[in-house]
């Protein structure tokens, strides 16, 4: 009965110590994603962006992106950042890919507008047009 007890306990502490690896790696990876402190420092999310015109390149920036899958689509939460000293406007609109990088109904994301004060933040949510989009861009360009 003895060899019982502590056989479960250390299968018990192998798993507990595994998982806490687990968990721990998990909110590694979401920390670097989403728990920016400084504004200039956006370079690592210049993948999800494409920018319409090359004026906005140093006026709108990426500051956080988030992503997760509700029932298989893709869900995606995208802080941008006014890196300007002056108020503006933007539209922008969600480019969804699959998995082998081909875009999933091309061009039939409407543009949205988005008022930023200077140095303000904004965050904007995306969802996926079906199940078979597994990343994304956002694209921005310069309200005219």
């Amino acid at each position: 009965m003895l060899v019982i007890i502590l056989v479960t306990l250390l299968i018990v502490f192998f798993c507990v110590s595994l998982l806490g690896e687990k968990v721990f790696a998990e909110h590694k990876r979401d920390a670097e994603a989403g728990g920016r402190t400084d504004t200039n420092d956006t370079g690592s999310y210049d993948t999800f962006i494409v920018y319409d015109n090359p004026k906005v390149k140093n006026k709108v920036k990426i500051y956080n992106v988030k992503m997760r899958y509700v029932n298989d689509v893709l869900q995606t939460s995208v802080t941008l950042v006014n890196c300007t000293k002056k108020p503006m406007n933007i539209v922008y609109k969600f480019m969804w890919f699959d998995k082998d990088d081909f875009e999933v109904r091309a061009n039939t994301s409407p543009w949205l507008p988005l008022y930023f004060q200077p140095g303000e933040q904004k965050t904007v949510q995306g969802v996926a047009p079906n199940p078979s989009a597994k990343s994304f861009k956002i694209k921005i360009s310069i309200d005219n």
